[in-house]
């Protein structure tokens, strides 16, 4: 077959051949036919950036669905709507690469997605409990989010009556032999969510998921990858992603916590090595910071055979309960070798003695002021306050996030 030439006309001597143009009307042709093809691939670039989402949440008429974009510093509102009696709604942005975005109705109850440029999302989901209920389709980055959120959901459901049989757990014989039978349940499950999440981290180390991977948390203090060696995870993600999306601000972030991570550890290993020479002891991190009067308090020169490291802040209700609620306990064992070391996190020294003298807490005070670093907070690992580490001064750190009734519990066993 010969190519078809547009520029080409059909002569028969000196008469216009049947069903066919001249010169001038076909270049009249051809240049509209370009045109319109030139708007066409336009359209279409100008289209690849855009995210569409769009879908049905039932049962919602009369609240207002927010669609935000997630950033490394916090979320931004990008658009809302008022839904109707049929719960239709749609939201459009753009995007140069993957990013995060929310869904919610309230705070604590939204979706979350990771959307790249030219995809067309949707979603669908029941107005009451939307990470619960919701579809999504037409967007690979969030079935990936959803095939986590759907995992993790699994398994703390799994673990809920096994709390609850360990809060219910009164002294008396047997009882150590019961809370280490729900312990080991309750670590088999752990297991097998820790199992999942490194497999998809192996699966999908190029998406972006998998940065939700690294940072899930099984409660509002554990994470789900929590040991020493998961640094391994955090760097090879990291690497993969930067040569991906180097401009991305969340790899931006996660590639400077790897680093971060990776330094701390390498501190740790390090005091390891001088404790095994016999030059320091590192049992657990030690914290030195001024107190009330301005002299420096040792966390690790506290004799008391029991401590218990509190991370909190007088603008945090969450906080100075919890720390009105330990005073009992407090009374009860400090003459019996237990010790509260409490590290407030605060804007400034006047704020800090201020509180402390209308609360009037009778134990050690030390604070971390400003807007710093925080080095004893990220020590410790600290994710939110209010937090507590009990430490055994012979052993180090033997649990975390005690709740009043558990902590009395342990230091019965322990020091009565």
């Amino acid at each position: 077959m010969e190519p078809l030439n547009l520029l080409s006309t059909c002569k028969t001597g000196s008469k216009r051949a049947p069903g066919h143009y001249t010169g001038r009307k076909t270049m009249q042709l051809l240049t509209a036919f370009l045109m319109s093809l030139t708007l066409i691939i336009l359209s279409s670039c100008g289209d690849s950036s855009k995210v569409r989402l769009s879908g049905k949440i039932d049962a919602g008429e009369g609240k207002v669905l927010y669609f935000d974009k997630l950033q490394v510093e916090g979320s931004r509102l990008l658009d809302s709507v008022l839904l109707k009696s049929n719960g239709n709604f749609s939201f459009s942005t753009t995007a140069a690469e993957p990013s995060f975005y929310r869904l919610r109705l309230t705070d604590n109850n939204f979706i979350t997605l990771l959307a790249g440029p030219g995809e067309d999302i949707t979603v669908n989901a029941g107005a009451s409990n939307l990470p619960g209920t919701y579809t999504v389709e037409g967007s690979e980055g969030s079935e990936l989010l959803k095939k986590l959120n759907d995992r993790l959901m699994v398994t703390r459901k799994q673990m809920e009556p096994l709390i609850d049989e360990i809060i219910a757990l009164e002294d008396g014989p047997g009882y150590e032999e019961e809370e280490a039978r729900i312990n080991r349940e309750l670590e088999e499950i752990i297991k097998d969510q820790r199992d999942f999440s490194i497999a998809f981290i192996l699966e999908n180390m190029e998406s972006m998921a998998a940065i939700t991977a690294l940072y899930q948390v099984i409660d509002d203090q554990n994470y789900v990858l929590n040991r020493t060696r998961d640094i391994q995870f955090l760097k090879i993600v990291s690497e993969a992603l930067v040569k991906k999306y180097p401009q991305s601000p969340h790899v931006r972030a996660l590639a400077s916590d790897a680093e971060n991570q990776e330094r701390r550890y390498e501190l740790h290993r390090l005091s390891a090595l001088a404790e095994q020479r016999g030059d320091v002891i590192t049992t657990y991190p030690d914290i030195a910071m001024p107190g009330r009067d301005g002299d420096t308090i040792r966390l690790r020169l506290l004799p008391q055979k029991y401590k218990l490291v509190l991370f909190g802040s007088s603008l945090n209700p969450e906080s100075v309960q919890l720390s009105h609620q330990l005073i009992p306990v407090y009374n009860a064992y400090k003459n019996k070798g237990f010790e509260i070391f409490q590290v407030s996190v605060e804007r400034s020294r006047e704020e800090w003695l201020r509180s402390i003298e209308f609360s009037e807490l009778p134990w050690i005070h030390v604070a971390e002021l400003g807007e710093g670093s925080f080095s004893a907070a990220q020590n410790y690992n600290v994710q939110q306050i209010p937090a507590n580490y009990l430490i055994n001064h012979e052993v180090g750190v033997v649990a975390r996030n005690l709740s009043p009734a558990e902590l009395r519990r342990r230091l019965s066993r322990a020091l009565d």
